[in-house]
């Protein structure tokens, strides 16, 4: 642990797994990357400016939000499509894959690969994940990863290293409540479905747009 960054550090020490001195960490993959806060319904567009500046493609939220609304993805910038990412990024140059989230060790497997990844879940007062089915659903980037080295076994107390467009600080998540979160994704809040200045699924479902989806970059 003396060795990580010292902002990797913080984020440990805020994490609900900091006090448990039964388990130990080692940290397997970490990109560095400077944090974008939303304005507005953007998490999305503001995960991806944040993967998109760590690949040096070096554009703005702004940028991509002109290009996500002239592409019918958005309209204040909001995105609850996870689907539409990977064309969304082919207009900067940005290769990204859509994946599955079927196993928990999939996004693990996509962080080695040299990938940070975008995931939608549901997020509580505290940012970290919930079970919402979709009502509180948000997007964050995850860029690292701290694997418990006591439980060979199991993945259930590792450690996710994530940014998102609400906080300045890293923040360390559980990866197990992050799989869960994003796999309960099933309906946008009522009240997003019934104004008209958000791009939502037409009868409200998010089953097929953002649960067990997350992207790789």
């Amino acid at each position: 642990m003396e060795t990580w960054p010292a902002e990797v550090i913080r984020a440990f020490n805020r994490s609900k797994f900091c006090r448990d001195e039964t388990k130990k960490y080692e940290l397997i993959v970490y990109k560095p990357i400077e944090s974008i806060l939303q304005d507005g319904p953007q998490c999305g567009l503001v995960a991806l400016a944040m993967a998109m500046n760590i690949h040096s493609c070096n554009t703005t939220v702004q940028n991509i939000f002109e290009k996500a609304k002239e592409l019918l993805y958005t309209i204040q910038g909001e995105l609850f499509d996870a689907r539409v990412i990977p064309n969304l990024c082919e207009q900067f140059n940005l290769k990204a894959t859509l994946h599955r989230w079927t196993n928990i060790t999939d996004l693990i497997e996509c962080l080695k690969s040299n990938h940070v990844c975008l995931v939608p879940y549901d997020s509580d007062a505290n940012h970290e994940p919930c079970l919402k089915k979709g009502h509180r659903a948000h997007w964050l980037l995850v860029h690292g990863y701290l694997k418990e080295i006591t439980s060979f076994s199991s993945n259930d107390y590792d450690l996710v290293l994530v940014q998102h467009g609400k906080s300045k600080n890293l923040g360390a998540f559980s990866l197990l409540d992050l799989f869960q979160s994003n796999g309960q994704l099933i309906e946008a809040d009522f009240k997003r479905r019934i104004e008209s200045d958000y791009c939502v699924p037409k009868d409200g479902s998010l089953r097929d747009t953002l649960c067990n989806l997350f992207i790789g970059i």
